[in-house]
């Protein structure tokens, strides 16, 4: 499974999945392609949408190979172990301590 695979499930162009998420085309064919990866919120929130874990539509031992940040791809090994309640509470957890930090 990949993001390109989630994608053409939903019936979905890649300039639609770009507007979709609010990214610009080729930004989104980048991430589709491997080119470049994205952050773990745009990553977490592709994953929300096509309704799987991160680590199913981007390949962690590719991430190695195009210099993922260690801590990032501990973090992405530690999301794909988690449940689906698990993940949700992780990502509210996260989003919440982003907000209280962007307040300071």
């Amino acid at each position: 499974m990949s993001l390109k695979t989630k994608r053409i499930e939903r019936g979905l162009t890649q300039r639609e999945a770009a507007e979709l998420f609010g990214l610009k085309y080729r930004t989104y064919q980048n991430y589709e392609n491997g080119v470049t990866s994205p952050d773990m919120d745009t990553a977490a929130t592709f994953a929300r949408y096509f309704e799987c874990t991160i680590g199913d539509l981007f390949d962690l031992e590719e991430g190695v190979r195009k210099g993922i940040p260690q801590d990032e791809q501990r973090l992405l090994e530690l999301y794909r172990k988690l449940s689906e309640s698990g993940k949700a509470a992780l990502i509210a957890a996260a989003e919440g301590l982003a907000s209280t930090l962007g307040e300071r």
